[in-house]
């Protein structure tokens, strides 16, 4: 399989579950619920487990390559990061990434917490990818409860439907942003909101 197969293949896998996703909160739950797709399980989930020297080491060429302006689509724009804050972006490279969804009643989008990105990945994801922002900017769009002022995430949304478009951004940032190899094992958890529903805890895809 080449490379741009196993890419397709990946998007579909991660279409396939927000779809499922939206069937889940309005057929069992009748309310929103959440998607997360972590690079490693979250503790308290079976299985967690430290990183290898082989993960650490590709972590370091990640880090290497954003640091020298190599991210594969000819650095970020810094014009288009100029109003980005200077402070609260991601700092511990041994941390967790992840990507977030929430399911909304009219629509569902993808979250990028400051705590999962670099200062300049931000600038690259409002460069190559259409659509984000950066929430403040627009907080008709806070979810029930959220602190725009505390909780400032980069947002993207979407209509149910569009779940192939949402993937492709996903795959773009695990993939082409954060240099994750195409066929790396990820952890999904689902629940909703109000904790009465939980499916996915953790569980491996590949």
């Amino acid at each position: 399989m080449t490379y741009s197969e196993d890419k397709r293949r990946r998007v579909e896998q991660f279409a396939e579950y927000l779809r499922l996703m939206h069937d889940r909160a309005f057929d069992e739950v009748g309310n929103c619920c959440y998607i997360t797709f972590e690079e490693r399980r979250r503790r308290g989930t079976p299985g967690g487990r430290k990183l290898s020297e082989e993960e650490k080491a590709a972590q370091e060429v990640a880090r290497q390559s954003r640091d020298a302006g190599i991210d594969g689509a000819g650095g970020p724009d810094e014009s288009a990061a100029m109003s980005l804050p200077d402070e609260g972006w991601r700092q511990d490279d041994s941390k967790n990434r992840f990507v977030q969804f929430s399911i909304e009643h009219d629509w569902f989008c993808v979250d990028l917490p400051r705590q999962t990105l670099h200062r300049a990945e931000a600038g690259q994801i409002l460069r190559c990818r259409q659509g984000f922002f950066y929430l403040r900017d627009r907080p008709e769009f806070a979810l029930y409860g959220e602190n725009v002022e505390k909780y400032d995430p980069f947002r993207k949304i979407y209509t149910y439907g569009d779940e192939e478009s949402a993937a492709e951004d996903m795959a773009y940032i695990l993939f082409d942003l954060w240099h994750f190899p195409v066929e790396s094992k990820f952890y999904v958890t689902a629940a909703s909101f109000n904790g009465k529903f939980c499916w996915e805890q953790g569980l491996a895809i590949q």
